[in-house]
């Protein structure tokens, strides 16, 4: 792609500063086409974050322009689920999902480590989006980076951002124990797209999502091997920390 502005970030700026710091990281590195809010910012601080967002030049869609190939997701997937009714997704990379105990990977996160399935704040966001977006054929790849490896303490300013995006998280006062979890997701997209040399924190394998039954906000999600029986296709998902 050789840093062309060809990413579509689709964000939630209402609820975390995460989101913010992820569109200013992929502005930084030249990648960013354009955001497209989902939803659009009610709250007092997202609206201060648009008011950054506009100030930065960057380019706000209401929805994804038509031929976009690369879409990155902080949010929800409403936006996703109705581009690709009538378009294609080269890849799709996105914060969610979850890889349970029932997949063979070294599990550090000790609230994590006897569970098959949790809820997952992005996938929820809008249930009926997810369920059509894991199940389309209009997506050559989905990259999803979830909770099993984002909650990880590693994912935080005192951790691997400190050498990486110290500058960038301080402008925004993030506390040295937050949880990065859309600049993870991002920063790996990079990687898997060959846009920057930078290493991958992660490991990946082919797995499968699936839910314990759709339950709005509360639905609960796991990850299953390709040969498993699931609804949802497979997708590149990250299963553990390098190292």
């Amino acid at each position: 792609m050789e840093n062309k502005k060809e990413i579509i970030y689709v964000a939630e700026i209402d609820r975390d500063v995460d989101d913010i710091v992820a569109v200013e990281y992929l502005h930084n590195k030249g990648v960013l086409k354009a955001v497209v809010l989902d939803p659009i910012p009610e709250t007092d601080e997202g609206i201060q974050r648009l008011d950054i967002i506009k100030k930065m030049g960057i380019i706000i869609e209401d929805d994804i322009p038509k031929d976009s190939k690369y879409v990155f997701v902080g949010g929800a997937l409403k936006k996703v689920s109705q581009y690709i009714k009538n378009n294609k997704i080269d890849l799709l990379v996105m914060n969610g999902g979850f890889v349970g105990n029932n997949i063979e990977t070294n599990f550090t996160i000790p609230k994590f480590r006897n569970k098959k399935t949790v809820r997952t704040f992005n996938f929820n966001c809008n249930i009926y989006a997810t369920n059509q977006v894991l199940k389309s054929e209009n997506i050559d790849k989905i990259l999803l980076v979830g909770k099993n490896v984002c909650h990880n303490r590693k994912n935080t300013l005192s951790g691997i951002w400190k050498n990486k995006e110290s500058k960038l998280l301080n402008k925004y006062n993030v506390k040295d124990k937050k949880l990065m979890h859309d600049l993870l997701a991002c920063y790996e997209g990079l990687i898997f797209l060959g846009i920057t040399n930078d290493k991958s924190f992660l490991n990946y394998r082919l797995l499968k999502p699936f839910n314990e039954g759709l339950d709005g906000k509360y639905t609960k999600w796991g990850s299953l091997y390709p040969n498993e029986k699931s609804e949802y296709r497979e997708c590149i998902v990250a299963i553990e920390w390098k190292g």
